[in-house]
């Protein structure tokens, strides 16, 4: 509070600047500096919800942010794609396609992001292409795209016609927006004047610094969660002042800087204690909660990337945040979307979640009477083995656990092969559930008009 009292934020929106003067800030119009008094910010956050649900394409698919359940979601906006044949490139709209279908068949994810940025269509529509791809091939919850309120205002149109009206976006939300400040203390234009659209049509907003300690936060952990929470204390002032009782996710994206490369450290154990404070952070708001656990910046699918990924998927996951994004596939500190990752993880992804259910301690489960009727012998033969053991014990999907000797004659496969051969056998057979014919048209001929009006130089109409 007293660096947003003394300091403030830096807006670059002008829109966002005149909500923030008529709520009683203290706004350097000159500057774009705004000074947010404590009241206020208690103010507004009393207007944000502390649960909300989010509905996937098919509105029947929800995911329920007020029964502290941890959704993980797949690594996103990635630069460069590791195909099937192990090969990196440039990611397309076919990837964006396969790996949303990849992601509707796995058990464990429940989000899908805009996984890869395709570099086969126009950089003006490709926001649209990968929503529509994500919708075509899976009944998830998916990402939306609040970079800038045309494009803001594109999703919301291209939804009004999935939903059937813009009430129905309203009334079933189907994108997740940003509103991601950037460190250290602003808040930029493009994003916030995207979020500004979202916030009218209450489709949920996450707000997550990715702020860096030693280069665009404070070098110790403390100064980086005092500045981090300054930060998302404003998004979310913003978000309330724009549309009261807006859904935002309180969140983090928050690492170090490796001193020795001036990299983002983004697989280091500090991003695990920083997902662990920003959950109780949020916590104590009374909001849901998205941390970044998954991560991993290794450039292969290796002994670096699991041990990263499982690390940082479980530390996230049982300090409680509500919405482990990036959980998923991702590669080099999640610039490169792997395929193979993406199966892999979901495993791991399982084996948290059975953590998370933790012990059953009951009279049943106790099983007194069953130690002292087979104690001395085993418990093979029991019928309480049969009715309990799928219930109690994670079977996985992927990981080999067969002894040696039966791993060589099944062919000494590692699990980077079974895990390409997995994704293959779910792209040949999987099929998601279809949108009707007739809102798949509208969508595709709005995704053919509003191409042509970019690249014509059209301006926006609504």
């Amino acid at each position: 509070m007293e660096v947003l009292r003394r300091l403030g934020i830096k807006v670059f929106e002008p829109k966002a600047l005149e909500l923030f003067d008529h709520a009683g800030a203290d706004v350097e119009m000159r500057t774009r500096t705004v000074r947010i008094p404590e009241s206020l910010v208690k103010e507004t956050l009393q207007k944000a919800p502390s649960k909300f649900k989010m509905y996937g394409r098919d509105p029947e698919y929800e995911l329920d942010y007020s029964q502290n359940k941890v959704h993980f979601g797949v690594a996103g906006c990635a630069m460069r794609v590791q195909d099937l044949d192990g090969k990196v490139r440039p990611g397309t709209v076919a990837d964006v396609e396969n790996l949303a279908k990849i992601a509707d068949y796995l058990e464990n994810i429940h989000h899908i992001l805009l996984t890869v940025t395709p570099f086969d269509v126009p950089d003006e529509v490709y926001h649209l292409h990968c929503i529509n791809a994500d919708w075509k091939n899976s009944v998830k919850t998916t990402d939306g795209f609040t970079w800038t309120a045309r494009k803001a205002q594109e999703t919301i149109d291209m939804a009004a016609i999935l939903r059937g009206g813009y009430e129905e976006v309203i009334k079933k939300p189907p994108l997740l927006g940003f509103l991601n400040p950037v460190s250290p203390m602003q808040l930029s234009k493009e994003l916030t004047e995207g979020a500004l659209v979202y916030a009218k049509y209450r489709q949920p907003l996450v707000v997550a610094p990715e702020g860096l300690a030693g280069a665009t936060a404070p070098s110790t952990l403390a100064g980086l969660l005092t500045q981090q929470n300054a930060e998302v204390l404003a998004g979310i002032v913003i978000a309330q002042l724009a549309g009261p009782g807006t859904p935002v996710l309180y969140g983090t994206a928050s690492a170090i800087m490796d001193m020795k490369i001036g990299a983002a450290a983004m697989g280091g154990p500090e991003v695990s204690l920083i997902n662990t404070a920003t959950s109780q952070i949020g916590k104590y708001y009374g909001l849901p909660t998205r941390g970044t656990g998954g991560v991993t910046d290794s450039k292969a699918v290796d002994a670096q990337a699991g041990a990263e990924t499982a690390m940082s998927m479980l530390m996230a996951a049982i300090s409680g945040v509500d919405f482990i994004y990036e959980a998923c596939g991702g590669l080099d500190g999640t610039l490169i979307f792997s395929y193979e990752k993406l199966v892999i993880d979901d495993e791991i992804a399982g084996m948290v979640s059975r953590v998370l259910r933790g012990i059953d301690v009951s009279e049943e489960t106790l099983a007194v009477d069953e130690i002292c009727k087979y104690g001395f012998t085993n418990y093979l033969g029991s019928p309480n083995t049969r009715k309990m053991f799928r219930k109690e014990h994670y079977l996985p999907n992927l990981f080999d656990r067969r002894y040696w000797e039966s791993w060589l004659k099944a062919g000494s496969k590692d699990i980077s092969v079974e895990a390409r051969r997995k994704a293959k056998w779910i792209l040949k057979e999987h099929r998601a559930t279809p949108m009707e014919k007739s809102v798949q048209t509208e969508i595709d001929d709005f995704i053919k008009k509003t191409t042509k009006e970019w690249l014509d130089g059209v301006p926006i109409s609504s």
